[in-house]
């Protein structure tokens, strides 16, 4: 029995992780997009690093259980097609010993999982989005190249251009500012001095022979000239030394902050629809990280029974039965979500709807193999 379980466990984990390899860089291509952005703006490979790796904790969350799936429709495929299953039953060996091993990875993963889920995928996030965030001054600096418009998200209403670049020496500059009534300044240096203030967070330019243009909505064009002129450009999401600091979302809070929330709502119910919003939303995160987790023994409970019933080579089919049932899964999730918006009393409950099926349908499925 114990080369049995080693021989099924064997090809199960290999092709589990081939599965997990592929998915994980299918799900990763919107990151690496992101990434590619940020480093066409600038930003440095260290940041670009931290980006991509805070991204993986999310991707795992969805990639552990689509493999498990993937990786139990084609094992017990083969098993089935090559007539292996039959003659474990003719062994005497009922389908429930030869699920065992495969159900306790499976275990192992929804536990690992919950882990990943409740701590470090909403830490992950929240590191992320203040990370793109954070990208500030200190990456302009970096990014403004010779003949080309420099436009960031963080400093909305400001572009930079410049002529040429030595090092910190600027030449050909102009720096277009709209201002808060909407009108347009203009400023062209003959040459700049580019430095960085307030612990990277303020880029100055000490600007010579400037000529400065403003363009008012109804009047006429202002212009000012000045032979020297420092312009100081604040990172307006920062202040001192201290960086940007993210308003946590609740996707981006650890499950045990969203169960605080929500026990501090029953004390003192919220009263605005923002707050019932916001503690309907909790609830359904809560059960959707629970059930993402219970996805990993779900998929392989529900994907052995069905691997065995198909009866065929074909990967593809065992991937499209895959998908499927993964996005079936998923889509209460989603649903469960929307519901939280408007919302809709209940909702939490409609996530762990798929982990009811699966597990009834995992039943019947293994008493009819069986």
């Amino acid at each position: 029995m114990g080369k049995l379980h080693k021989y099924i466990i064997n090809g199960f984990l290999v092709t589990f992780f081939m599965a997990l390899l592929v998915l994980s860089f299918v799900m990763s291509v919107g990151l690496l997009y992101k990434a590619t952005t940020l480093l066409s703006r600038g930003a440095s490979a260290t940041v670009i690093f931290q980006y991509i790796w805070s991204g993986f904790p999310f991707t795992l969350s969805y990639s552990i259980p689509i493999a498990l799936l993937v990786s139990s429709l084609l094992v017990f495929g083969r098993l089935s097609s090559d007539s292996e299953i039959t003659a474990m039953r003719a062994c005497g060996v009922s389908l429930w010993m030869i699920m065992r091993t495969p159900l306790a990875v499976s275990v192992f993963f929804s536990v690992f999982c919950l882990f990943l889920n409740n701590d470090v995928a909403p830490e992950s996030s929240y590191s992320r989005k203040s990370l793109r965030k954070n990208i500030g001054v200190a990456e302009i600096a970096a990014m403004i190249e010779p003949g080309r418009v420099i436009e960031d998200d963080n400093f909305p209403g400001y572009s930079f251009y410049v002529q040429e670049r030595d090092g910190d020496v600027l030449r050909g500059v102009k720096v277009v500012e709209t201002l808060e009534d909407g009108s347009v300044r203009e400023l062209v240096a003959k040459e700049a001095v580019i430095s960085l203030e307030n612990g990277n967070q303020a880029l100055r330019l000490d600007m010579k022979d400037v000529s400065i243009n403003t363009f008012p909505m109804q009047t006429g064009i202002a212009s000012v000239r000045a032979d020297s002129l420092p312009y100081l450009l604040e990172n307006p999401k920062a202040s001192g030394d201290k960086p940007f600091q993210q308003k946590r979302r609740v996707k981006d809070k650890p499950t045990w902050v969203l169960v605080k929330d929500v026990y501090a709502a029953k004390i003192h119910p919220p009263r605005s629809s923002s707050g019932i919003k916001d503690i309907s939303r909790s609830k359904v995160e809560i059960t959707s990280r629970i059930a993402l987790a219970l996805a990993c023994f779900c998929f392989v409970f529900v994907g052995i029974p069905l691997g065995i019933k198909q009866h065929r080579r074909e990967s593809s089919v065992g991937i499209g039965i895959s998908l499927g049932v993964a996005g079936a899964f998923y889509l209460f999730a989603i649903l469960g979500e929307s519901l939280s918006k408007s919302s809709g009393m209940g909702a939490e409950y409609v996530v762990l709807v798929p982990v009811l099926l699966c597990l009834v349908l995992g039943a019947v499925l293994v008493a009819k193999n069986n």
